[in-house]
Order: C-alpha cells, then structure tokens, then sequence
C-alpha cells in the first residue's frame, strides 16, 4: 500500500495524513468508548454481573490468603541474611535390629575439632537444648526460657543486637542477653543494659545486651542467651552426644565435601564404632523438611502442607476462573443479534474482541479490588487461626501484604490478567466469528454447540476439584479424630506436671508428703520425661547376647507409683515396690523391647542398662511416648526417682481449680520465691498435632468456599438455562407437563455433570489421602463411604443450587413465557 492511498482525493488524503498523527487519541477514544458499553452491559445485566464478581471476589480472596500463609511457611529462617551457607550436623545412629534414627545431637569436643581441622567451616557455635530459669527482679520471679550459646551463634545468624557490644557478647561469665519481650517485661522502657538479674535465686547475671524480637518464623526461639559455663563445656567424649552444632560454611565450601571430612574425624576418634554417621542439613530445610526415616529425608513434613494448600490455592482459582468462564461464554451467546447488528454496521473483527475483552477486564478489576477487602477483613482473624499473635510478635512481622514489595502486584495483577483474558478470549473470538445474516435469521451453528460442550466440560473440572477437596477435608478430620482418641496406653487426662529442676533434694519429700494430702490429687510420680518423647537412649546389655539383638531402647526413669500415677498397664511380672531395695538395678520393659531383644522369658532375665547390673521384674504393655507419626519403640523403664525432673499428679477432676490453687498455696510455703509453672499433659499433647489441626481447619473452611463458589457458578448457569428455555417451558406446561417432570428437565443435566466428576474425583482422592496418611504410623483406613459421602454431598448441594432455578421457572405462568410469540 502506498503512504498516500488518497492521492487523487486532496480532502480524503489529509483526513489519512491526520488520523496517522491523532492514533495514540483515536485509541484512547475507542478504549474509553469500549469501557462504557462494557460498563452498561454490565449494569444491563447486573444479577449476572453480581454472581460473577461475588464468585470471582471470594474464589480471589481464599486463594490469596492461601498464598499468603504458603509464602510464610516457605520464608521460615529466610531473614538469616547467610541461610544458604548454614548448616546444623545431624546424628544418623543404626543398630542392626531397628530402623536408622536420626537426631540433630553431636559430642561435645565436635566443635572445636571441626573449625580447626575441616576446610570450608568458616564458623561453629555450640547450643543448648533449652532450659527454664526462674528470673527475679524486684518484685517479679517468672519462669523464662533460654539457651545457652557461644560468641559464634550471633555472627551466624542474623538476630540483630539493639544493644550492646556484638564483639563481647556471650564471652563474659554470668552475663545475659535479653530479647526486647522480656527487656520490657522487666525494665519497660528503660535501658536495661548494666542491670542485674537473679536466676534460681541462687546466681546474679548482668545484662550486656539486648535482641530484637524473634520473627515467628524462625526455627530458633529463645527468651535469653547466656554463655556456656566453664564445666559445661569440658566433656571431651566422643561417645556422648549432648549437644546441637551450627555452623556457617565459606562461600566457595562443599558441604559434600566437609560432611566427607566430618566422618574421617569421627572415624578416628570413635574407631570402634560404625553404627553412627554425621551429616550436614541446611537452614532452609530445618522447618519444612524435618522428618527422617531409616536414616534419610522421608519426603515428608511441613512441605507435603506446603505443597498441598499451594494446590488447594490453584483449585480455587481454578474453579473461580471457571466460573467466570462459564458465566461469561453463557452470556455472551446470548448477544449474537447484538453482534450480528454491530457487524452489519460495519464493525470489525479487532473492533468486538476488544469490546468484549474490556468488559471481561472491567468485571475482573472490580471483583480484584473487592477481594483484597475480604483478604484485609480476613487477615486478623486468619493470624488468630494459626496462632501467630500468641508469639508476641509487631504486626508487621505476623502473615500479611507486604505492600512494599512490587511482587505482590506483579503476581495478582498477571493473576487477574490471565483470568480477564480466559474469560474474555472464548466469547470475543467465537462471537465475533458469527456470519451476520444466519446470526439475525435464529440459525444455531457449530460454534454454539462447541460452546455448551465446553460449560459444560468446565463445570465436571469445577466439581472434580470440590469433590477431591471434600474427601481430603474428611479424612484429613477423621485422622484427626483418630490421633485424638487414640489409646496412647497411658492416661493423660487430668494430668497436671511441672519441672521440679529448682526444687532442693531435701525439700521434695516433703512436698510430696503435703501434695499426696491435698483434696484432689488421687496420685504422684516422677519422671525424666513428659511423655511427648524419650528422653534418652542407650544399648543394654545381657548374657548370651546377638548383634542382632542388639537395639538402641529408650529410657524412662521412673518411681515406684509410676505405672499406677499414669494408668500404664502392667503385661506380666509385677511393678517397682519399695519393698524391695534392688529395684532401682532392676527394670521393666515395654513389649517391643521383649519382641526386638529376642527374649522368650523376659521376667527374671538379667540384663545390664548404663553398666548397672539387674533383673527384667516385669513387662508392661505398649505406650506411646512420641507423636503417632512414628511407631512405638523398645523401652526400659527404671526406678530412679533422683534422675528425674518432673513431677506428674493425678487429679480427681473434680474441682481442678481448687486442687490447683492448694497446690500452688504449698509450693510457695515449701518452696518460698518460686512459682508453681504446672501444665496439663492432654493439652501438651495436643499441642504436638497443632499442624495437623490447623489443616483440618483450613480444609474445613476452603472446602466450603470452594462449595460455594462452585454452586454460585452452577446457580448462573441454571438461571441461564431457565431463561432461554423459558417458552419451552410454557409450551410444556400447556400441553399439561407437571412441575415435577420439568424440574428434572432442568435439573438432570447438571446432575450427570457432578455425577460424573465424582466418578473422576474418587480414584484421584484416594491416592493422594492414601500419601497423605503414609506419614503416620497409625492411621484411619480410607473406606468407600468416603468417596461416597463426598460425592454425595457434592450431589445434594448441586440438586439444592439448580433446584430452586428450576422450581421457579417450572412455577411461571405459561401465559407469560408464551405472550411475545
């Protein structure tokens, strides 16, 4: 084409020459002129608009908070400004009878040996595994929780001092570092730094420093910081593992390769021993990737959540965008005379898509805006679900937009782009394909059919997400339940426990005495654990014993109310009586030590435990001490009332309160200056499967979203279908079809829809439930009437949503639908 194809015609030509300098404004204008008409069409036909924006807004917003929360969960420890160069050393321990078990527990000379002699370890910091001190200042004395570490733990990792010398910090004996929670719980606003504070009333610390608030999303959580004592840090075998070890590889350093050096070091210090190996886990993997099978990652843990709630995201924007989708292509059919008359008055091709595609963009940013309302009304409540606010943690740092962060508009926009082009794109093609004269003459062609077939292919995808989302929420409750009303083979209702860690030897006899006399308390015990683990490990021996029979068995230490205190069932033998003063070489055993150990006759069989030697006296029947994840392990239990830390009463329940208030009331006489910190052992249980209740939850609440929005879509498109099948309707109705047989008509249809996406949905919710539970040693079987129940309701709820279209149009005078025939 030549630049001036209206040579002859002067007027014409500089008409071309203009409209080529004016394009960017005749754009403007014909955009702006699109945006009305998308925008009247959408006031035109406002109860679509509105079920299409309410579904679109809802499915938007779950999504989002989804997204959120998996954005929280996947930055655990990410503040660490060098995450990707540490690292924790984790113990693989075998035995040639039991499985690999792995924990994060080395020697305590390890440290020293590994920064002087293993290129590529740049740093190395000992830490603690806790303990719980009694701070007092003033009139204050709380039980607070610590860690102590090495000058090294702060140049590791990014904890920021907000006061205090990082040079010297945690190389002074007696000195603390406070987090800004408990500088303002003792101090408030003052500078606390220089100030003293007493622990277990017993040593006085100076604090030196002062870190910020711990993120809730950090692995490592600690109320203070104390430096190791002297004593602490003297054990030089290589035997005992005793401690956690961080370190912070160099930049150029191969972790395979100072793993390769670690295990040489060992090899020469421990030459006997093979059944131990040490390895190097990345900070970025201590959260989300902790659980350890036989030895290696099991594939599971935080991540399978993770992961599953990602998709459970994709699901509903899924069903969202359907729904859009469908309503959009349904209306858009019914503007083919719209179409048909715009093409004869000379519209073209380019000109109808954009036009639709405005409207599909108009009604996408609208619902966009309304959905970030619902997130930030949500939020709130959505941190209180996870019990992020229990962490004391600013706002800031909780599950939020961060509006900084050009990310966030980058996703939801390129989000909300591509559902406005999915549901613009279909209709604005296909329609503006229509040959005018046989779209202005009535006459269906291809492309309508195409266009049914695909709604309706769209909405068996919608409901085969609902349907799988459905059986997930209820076995994912059911295991729940499951775990909960498990026989863990001890009692642990009306259990009240507490460290007795500051309790003087001579004093605790007599608290006993005064605690076994209060209303209340049927019965007591001691014990080196809290029953949500074992406490530690070791490798008995005894006459005539295998390699094979050789296991690494847990050990609990105990008195002699310890079976009776904690309802654990007594198998065969007897129990620990004080009548009998050897009982503190003998044991008991649990019934998969007897099974592992090989013994036919476990009563009376010496055996030998940390060198004491003894006798088996009895055995007890199987119990939980660890999460129903994994399976129960061989066990010991010994009387050794002097190597224990907590003390367990049985309450009558009766009036826990009062018993409670009596308790603490002779604690503070007996024990004058220290708190009574008691917590109920059912809750710390419960406390272990928090991440799996949350699940449940979340299931519960995005599942019945995902139903809601699925039906909102189903709602539209029976009222659709109501609508132009109206004179059908009439005509029926006049020739004497009842209400009932037209209900159906209208109904079977969607109805063979969801039928057939429960037929989809079930086999690929089986398998993912069945991977799902392979996490726990103990769980549900999946039954039929899982899939059953689901699909079921899936059915019942479309039957309700399209039901009450039908029934409304069935119910419409014929005279009406027929009068404009």
């Amino acid at each position: 084409m030549s630049e001036r194809p209206f040579s002859r015609y002067p007027v014409l030509n500089q008409v071309w020459i203009l409209s080529k300098k004016c394009k960017p404004r005749l754009y403007f204008f014909m955009w702006t002129n699109y945006l009305k008409i998308a925008w009247r069409n959408l006031l035109r036909h406002r109860n679509y608009s509105l079920l299409n924006m309410a579904g679109l807004a809802v499915g938007l917003a779950s999504s989002v908070l989804i997204l959120l929360w998996v954005n929280y969960e996947v930055s655990h420890d990410q503040f660490h400004a060098r995450h990707d160069r540490i690292y924790r050393i984790m113990l693989n321990l075998s035995s040639p009878s039991n499985e690999t078990q792995t924990y994060d527990a080395v020697p305590m000379p390890m440290a020293e040996e590994i920064k002087a002699k293993v290129p590529g370890v740049e740093r190395a910091t000992r830490y603690s595994w806790g303990e719980r001190s009694l701070f007092s200042f003033g009139e204050k004395s709380i039980i607070e929780e610590g860690r102590a570490a090495e000058p090294d733990f702060l140049k590791i990792f990014s904890f920021e001092l907000l006061e205090g010398d990082p040079a010297t910090a945690l190389t002074e004996p007696n000195t603390l570092l406070l987090t800004q929670r408990l500088a303002r719980k003792y101090f408030g606003d003052t500078n606390p730094i220089g100030k003293q504070i007493q622990l277990e009333r017993a040593e006085t610390y100076r604090i030196v420093g002062v870190i910020a608030d711990i993120p809730p999303n950090s692995s490592l959580n600690f109320g203070y910081l104390r430096p190791f004592r002297t004593e602490e840090l003297q054990s030089t075998n290589w035997g005992e593992n005793n401690i956690q070890l961080f370190t912070l590889l160099a930049p150029e350093a191969s972790p395979a390769a100072v793993q390769t050096q670690l295990q040489r070091i060992v090899q020469r210090q421990l030459p006997t021993l093979k059944n131990r190996t040490y390895f190097l886990q990345s900070l970025n993997d201590w959260y989300l990737r902790s659980n350890f099978k036989n030895g290696k990652y099991s594939g599971n843990g935080r991540i399978v959540y993770v992961w599953l709630f990602a998709l459970v995201a994709g699901f509903i924007i899924l069903i969202a965008g359907i729904n859009f989708v469908n309503l959009s292509t349904a209306r858009a059919t019914q503007r083919a005379k719209e179409v048909g008359v715009r093409k004869v008055a000379g519209a073209s091709r380019g000109t109808l898509v954009g036009q639709f595609l405005s409207e599909s963009f108009v009604l996408t940013g609208i619902a966009g805006i309304v959905a970030i309302g619902l997130v930030l009304t949500a939020l709130p409540f959505y941190n209180e679900l996870f019990e992020k606010n229990n962490s004391g943690a600013p706002a800031e740092l909780l599950i939020s937009i961060d509006w900084h962060d050009p990310r966030y508009y980058v996703a939801y926009g390129a989000i909300l782009a591509l559902l406005g082009l999915s549901a613009g794109l279909y209709p604005a093609f296909v329609m503006s394909s229509f040959q005018p004269a046989r779209v202005l003459k009535g006459i269906r062609d291809k492309q309508s059919q195409n266009t049914i077939r695909l709604r309706e292919s769209l909405v068996v995808v919608q409901f085969v997400c609902s349907i799988l989302l459905l059986a997930g929420t209820i076995v994912i409750y059911r295991q729940i339940q499951f775990i909960q009303n498990i026989n863990l083979g001890y009692q642990k209702d009306n259990v009240v426990y507490f460290s007795t860690g500051n309790i003087d030897i001579a004093t605790i006899e007599p608290i006993l005495e005064a605690f076994a006399q209060t209303p209340g308390v049927q019965n007591l015990t001691r014990a080196n654990t809290d029953f949500l683990g074992v406490a530690r490990a070791t490798y008995p021996d005894w006459p005539g014993q295998t390699s094979s029979a050789r296991a690494l068995t847990g050990v609990l230490n105990g008195d002699e109310d310890l079976l009776a205190t904690m309802g654990i069932q007594l198998k065969a033998g007897r129990d620990f009586s004080h009548s009998f003063g050897t009982d503190s070489a003998n044991v008991l055993l649990n019934e998969e030590a007897v099974k592992q150990f090989g013994f036919k006759n476990p009563v009376g069989h010496p055996i030998t435990v940390d060198g004491i030697s003894g006798s088996v006296i009895g055995v007890v029947k199987n119990f939980h001490l660890t999460t129903v994840h994994s399976r129960i392990e061989p066990l010991i239990i010994r009387c050794q009332p002097l190597e224990t830390h907590l003390l367990f009463a049985r309450l009558d329940g009766r009036n826990i309160p009062g018993t409670l208030r009596a308790m603490e009331q002779i604690y503070q006489k007996l024990n004058p200056g220290f708190p009574l910190n008691f917590s109920f052992l059912d809750q710390s249980y419960d406390s272990m499967y928090r991440s799996e209740r949350q699940v449940s939850t979340l299931a519960k609440w995005f599942t019945g979203l995902t139903l809601f929005i699925s039906c909102l879509g189903l709602f539209g498109l029976a009222t659709f279908t109501a609508e132009t099948r109206t004179k059908e309707i009439g005509v029926r109705k006049v020739l004497g079809a009842s209400v009932v047989s037209i209900v159906t008509l209208l109904s079977k249809d969607f109805l063979k829809l969801v039928l057939i996406a429960m037929v989809i949905a079930s086999p690929i919710a089986w398998y993912a439930m069945n991977e799902w539970l392979s996490d726990f040693a103990y769980k549900i079987d999946i039954s039929w009437w899982v899939f059953a129940l689901a699909g079921g309701r899936a059915v019942g709820i479309a039957l309700l949503t399209v039901s009450f279209q039908s029934v409304k149009a069935a119910l419409m005078n014929p005279v009406k639908s027929l009068r404009s025939e």
